[in-house]
């Protein structure tokens, strides 16, 4: 991870190829909460890594499958979306998995790996899909855990 000024000066970095705390195999997002955490998608690593802006290690959220993008929403209840392979989990900001949805494969409604992810508000997903070459936009009515 590589932290600069906003003239774009280097400030640090940190990190290195590892599966310790603070190590990385292949960081793929980063998003930031309006407390200033950082919440890094550490795919190979099965794993979301929360840092401060000094790149201080806080906690880590083991998922089963691999993080590939990731999306907060704004407002005061902010939550973090996690785009994988063929599912998206939804978590509370401390790493509690409010629910899931999702299949795997390349038919609509189903979907492939989640390269990209956005949250507009807790109820609109868009989906950038790596391999269907697809973009799709998700409502989601109500989410539940393993559904």
């Amino acid at each position: 991870m590589v932290k600069f000024s906003r003239e774009g000066n280097l400030v640090k970095y940190w990190g290195d190829r590892g599966t310790r705390p603070g190590q990385f195999n292949t960081p793929h997002s980063i998003v930031m909460d309006a407390r200033s955490n950082l919440y890094v998608a550490d795919r190979q690593n099965n794993r979301i890594q929360v840092f401060d802006t000094d790149g201080n290690f806080k906690k880590e959220w083991r998922l089963d499958g691999p993080a590939w993008s990731l999306c907060i929403t704004p407002g005061a209840n902010q939550v973090i979306f996690v785009g994988s392979v063929g599912r998206v989990y939804k978590l509370d900001l401390n790493g509690k998995v409010l629910g899931s949805f999702g299949k795997l494969g390349r038919l609509p409604g189903w979907f492939d790996s989640i390269h990209a992810l956005a949250c507009p508000d807790e109820k609109t997903l868009y989906l950038a899909e790596e391999f269907s070459y697809r973009f799709d936009k998700i409502v989601l009515r109500e989410l539940t855990s393993g559904h």
